[in-house]
C-alpha cells in the first residue's frame, strides 16, 4: 500500500510539474507579450509628448501674433475714432459759421468772372 501511495504521490507530482511548466511557459508569453506593448505604448507616448511640444509652440506663435494683431487694432482704432472726434468737430464749428454768415462759404464760379 505504502507503493502504491508512492506511485499515486510521484505521477501526481509529475502531473503537478508538468502543470506549473505549461503555465510558466504561458506566463512567460504573456510577459513578452506585455513587454512588447510596453514597447510599442513608450513609442506612442515618445510621439505624442512631440506632438505637444510642437502644439504648444505654434500655440505660444499664435499667442504671439494675436497680441501684436490686437495691438495694431487698437491703435488704428484710436486713430479711427480720433479722425471721427476731429470731423465732428470740424462739422459742429463749419454749422455754427454757417448759422452766422450763410454766404461766407457759398462757391462762385471765378473762371466766368475773368472774361
Amino acid at each position: 500500500e505504502y507503493i502504491e501511495w508512492c506511485d499515486d504521490a510521484s505521477t501526481n507530482s509529475k502531473f503537478a510539474v508538468e502543470d506549473a511548466t505549461k503555465q510558466q511557459a504561458k506566463l512567460e508569453a504573456k510577459i513578452g507579450e506585455l513587454t512588447s506593448d510596453i514597447s510599442v505604448a513608450d513609442s506612442k507616448i515618445g510621439e505624442l509628448a512631440g506632438a505637444i511640444s510642437t502644439g504648444g509652440k505654434e500655440l505660444s506663435d499664435a499667442q504671439l501674433i494675436r497680441e501684436k494683431e490686437t495691438a495694431d487694432f487698437a491703435a488704428g482704432e484710436k486713430e479711427l475714432v480720433d479722425a471721427v472726434d476731429t470731423l465732428g468737430r470740424a462739422v459742429g464749428v463749419l454749422e455754427k459759421e454757417m448759422a452766422k454768415n450763410p454766404a461766407a462759404l457759398a462757391q462762385f464760379d471765378t473762371t466766368q468772372a475773368d472774361k
